[in-house]
């Protein structure tokens, strides 16, 4: 901007002193490589819960800022082949984070446990994602299109998926059908069953394809893997069917 008065951002000494001492930093800054080389991370920390804080003295700031698409907007910048696949892993609350993930995302995929406490938060939290977006939709469609952003916020697929469930417990096979009375064929038909090696990744901090097979029975170990396998394959064909869609 030839007149520093037109431009709508504020100055970077008008951000509070707490913003201001996190220093510039690139988004590429937070990411790290890991173990398998065609697999990057972003690691979360307690630290993260400031992000709402920030964002929410930003915002008071700059009106025009369009909150709800930070993340969209950056991935709009990335190489088209710099990753294939980006999952987000929110935490389930209608804050600045999840907003930003659920606008940045093609395809939703919520697990949920199987008890009624489960249900009833999975519930609750769909519920209010839906009317934040109507809201945001409804309220932000000029700043989301000076941004470049589209609104109405559309997904090309929404699923759940059901974990640690237990064919056998009564109690789990009601849920199961309470969740389809509510989200039909949008569940999951295989869901992540409940074994020892399940028990165990929190614990060993291992996902179930890394965890010795030797220290659980073999038929346990299968079990899992096979449960895996299946939720995997369903994901996968859901993922790869909403690709082929978005090149259309």
């Amino acid at each position: 901007y030839d007149d520093p008065d037109d431009c709508p951002y504020p100055a970077a000494d008008e951000l509070p002193e707490d913003v201001q001492d996190i220093g510039a930093q690139r988004v590429q800054d937070f990411i790290q490589k890991t173990c398998w080389p065609t697999i990057d991370l972003i690691p979360s920390c307690a630290n993260a819960a400031f992000v709402e804080f920030a964002r929410a003295q930003y915002r008071a700031l700059h009106k025009a800022w369009s909150f709800f698409g930070c993340v969209s907007r950056y991935l709009d910048e990335l190489p088209d082949d710099q990753y294939d696949l980006i999952i987000f892993d929110c935490p389930p609350a209608i804050g600045y984070q999840s907003l930003n993930a659920a606008f940045a995302a093609d395809v939703l995929y919520i697990p949920s446990g199987p008890g009624y406490w489960e249900y009833d938060s999975t519930t609750s939290y769909l519920g209010q994602l839906g009317d934040a977006m109507e809201d945001i939709g409804e309220g932000f469609g000029p700043l989301a299109e000076d941004a470049g952003l589209v609104l109405p916020k559309t997904y090309a697929d929404i699923r759940v998926l059901m974990t640690r469930f237990e064919a056998t417990n009564p109690l789990h096979q009601a849920m199961m059908d309470a969740f389809r009375n509510v989200f039909g064929a949008d569940v999951c038909q295989n869901p992540i069953e409940m074994t020892r090696a399940v028990e165990q990744s929190g614990r060993f901090q291992m996902s179930v394809y890394e965890q010795d097979y030797r220290q659980m029975t073999r038929e346990t170990w299968k079990r899992a893997r096979a449960s895996f396998d299946r939720a995997y394959d369903e994901f996968k064909a859901t993922v790869l069917k909403a690709w082929t869609a978005s090149e259309e």
